[in-house]
């Protein structure tokens, strides 16, 4: 029961990062506006976060997402905060996202 709303915070989380990311199309847009860049790592970290409080039977119901990926990532968003790579976000938040949405709509 509780993985059911861990996926839920998962997909919430993926949502507003897509929210986002339709205002910002190009990179350049992205890496100069501040606000979108802190709301889209702050919840690229939420995800991990939830992430990590999944079952291994939930994670093992989606095959197709690398959780440790995305585990290991909020690891580095919160122990190396200022040496993120903006462009490694933006793909994630415009390629990753979508997959990973896709993926838990299945």
């Amino acid at each position: 029961m509780k993985d059911h709303r861990y996926i839920d915070r998962i997909v919430k989380y993926a949502k507003k990062i897509a929210q986002y990311m339709d205002e910002a199309k190009t990179f350049l847009e992205f890496q100069q506006n501040d606000e979108k860049v802190d709301a889209v790592i702050l919840n690229l970290e939420q995800i991990g976060e939830t992430a990590k409080k999944l079952s291994s039977e939930a994670k093992q119901s989606y095959p197709s997402i690398d959780w440790p990926k995305i585990i290991g990532l909020r690891n580095m968003i919160s122990h190396n905060y200022e040496g993120i790579r903006l462009n490694i976000i933006f793909d994630i938040a415009t390629i990753n996202i979508p997959e990973l949405l896709s993926a838990l709509d299945k």
